[in-house]
């Protein structure tokens, strides 16, 4: 479709070209024809060869100062308005403004598939920032959660005359805290590993169904503590080809949303 539309441009200025030649030729022609004979009826003279043909020059003169107009005009409206429409849309992008876009205030001409891409780069970049902002709120908030569990507990194990079950409770749940941080940033690098085509998948055979339940047992104290009934219906020896690593990333993410988003 697009060379279609090349070939359909091509022969159009082809034919604009061709039109605006043909014409100046003969408007030339005609015009030393006519000084030519106003000047000395037929008969052909050098000096009157030589006047005629000052005539032409300045009316080829005249000619070329209206294509020239013409010219100006034409690329005033079909070439510097839309380059200043995509300048400006650029600087407000590179401002940081994603919703820029190219005004469409009249014929473009050829810039209409630079227009049309450049508006739709700037969709891709918009969405692009709103997952990024997206991304970077959400792991925020995840970030702080186990940081936060670790500190409270942190500060109960500094409290004087605890049990020695109190102090084993508040341990084990800094460590879990702990952990869960640490697979976070491991997910975070991952994806960014993944995002960056740097990782490539490990296929193996495994059972799915074991898999499954090893990442659901993952969450049992969430689910204990938000009194979370819990129901599975597996199949036995389900044996798929996979990377068993990238794929656990992918129920534990399903598990967390599900157990996060689900009241008690």
């Amino acid at each position: 479709m697009s060379g279609k539309r090349h070939l359909y441009a091509a022969l159009r200025r082809y034919l604009a070209f061709f039109l605006l030649m043909a014409f100046l030729i003969t408007c030339c022609l005609e015009l030393f024809l006519t000084q030519f004979s106003r000047a000395t009826g037929i008969v052909f003279t050098e000096e009157n060869i030589r006047l005629a043909a000052i005539y032409t020059f300045f009316n080829v003169l005249w000619l070329s100062l209206l294509c020239t107009a013409i010219d100006v005009v034409r690329r005033h409206y079909m070439v510097e308005r839309p380059v200043r429409r995509i300048e400006a849309a650029a600087r407000r992008i590179m401002a940081g403004d994603f919703s820029a876009r190219v005004e469409r205030t009249g014929p473009a001409g050829d810039f209409d598939d630079v227009i049309r891409y450049f508006d739709r780069m700037a969709e891709e970049l918009a969405g692009v920032e709103t997952l990024r902002t997206d991304f970077i709120a959400n792991v925020s908030h995840e970030l702080k959660t186990p940081l936060a569990v670790m500190q409270n507990y942190g500060a109960m194990l500094q409290q004087p005359g605890l049990t020695e079950a109190e102090r084993v409770g508040y341990a084990k749940a800094i460590t879990a805290a702990s952990r869960r941080l640490a697979d976070l940033v491991t997910n975070i690098l991952k994806l960014d590993r993944l995002e960056n085509q740097q990782i490539y998948p490990d296929k193996k055979t495994f059972d799915l169904g074991e898999q499954l339940c090893q990442c659901l047992v993952g969450f049992e104290n969430t689910w204990e503590e938000k009194g979370i009934g819990i129901e599975t219906d597996i199949a036995d020896g389900v044996s798929i080809r996979s990377d068993p690593e990238l794929l656990s990333l992918v129920w534990n993410n399903l598990f967390s949303n599900a157990l996060k988003f689900t009241e008690p």
